[in-house]
């Protein structure tokens, strides 16, 4: 907790620090979703993954550090979804997340009004919810994720990098989310995520 507050109150410094000079970006993107399991049983390994479709929607701060380094600060909203039938059994998976992502970033100028940046840096990842609504005729159930006896952590942290191109008041930029922690709450059982993303925004 102390070490999450001080997290807060760093990057609320910067951003009060830089905001003269902060440029706010808002964007929307797509950014499909996978969580590997992996488990052990009799000392056999087995690994399962499921895909699922995902679009987000948020806002940055970038705000400058030393000349061509910066850093981003901002928050996006996530939704991921996923639907299948097979032998008469239907499901749906929606999932909501919000990713705080602190993306430092080193760009050139290629030209004017041009502009090309590369960004690694973390990303916390907070799961609002996460739901699967099975149905099987005139019978459905419905699953929490995150429920009582689930198995399954709402934080995860993320090493994100990647790269974005700015031109004039617009910025294209994709890139990649790796999970580093175990999602899965028993033991024998580990569940990581990880995910692509791409995206256009606007800078205000």
């Amino acid at each position: 907790m102390k070490k999450t507050l001080s997290f807060a109150l760093v990057a609320a410094a910067m951003l009060i620090a830089g905001k003269a000079n902060a440029q706010l970006n808002v964007h929307v993107g797509y950014a499909p979703q996978t969580y590997t399991t992996t488990a052990t049983v009799l000392n056999v390994e087995s690994e399962t993954s499921v895909s699922m479709n995902g679009f987000f929607v948020g806002a940055d701060f970038n705000l400058p550090i030393s000349g061509d380094l910066k850093v981003d600060l901002g928050a996006n909203l996530r939704y991921n979804t996923k639907s299948e039938e097979n032998a008469g059994v239907k499901s749906t998976s929606t999932q909501m997340l919000v990713d705080v992502p602190v993306l430092f970033n080193y760009g050139l100028e290629l030209k004017r009004d041009v502009r090309i940046s590369a960004f690694v840096g973390p990303t916390i990842t907070y799961a609002l919810s996460g739901n699967t609504k099975t149905e099987v005729l005139s019978t459905s159930t419905d699953l929490d994720w995150y429920g009582d006896n689930s198995g399954q952590k709402r934080f995860d942290l993320a090493a994100t990098f990647g790269l974005s191109v700015d031109f004039r008041d617009f910025r294209l930029f994709g890139g990649y989310n790796l999970g580093l922690l175990d999602l899965a709450e028993g033991d024998n059982v580990t569940i990581k995520g990880r995910n692509w993303f791409i995206g256009f925004g606007y800078n205000l």
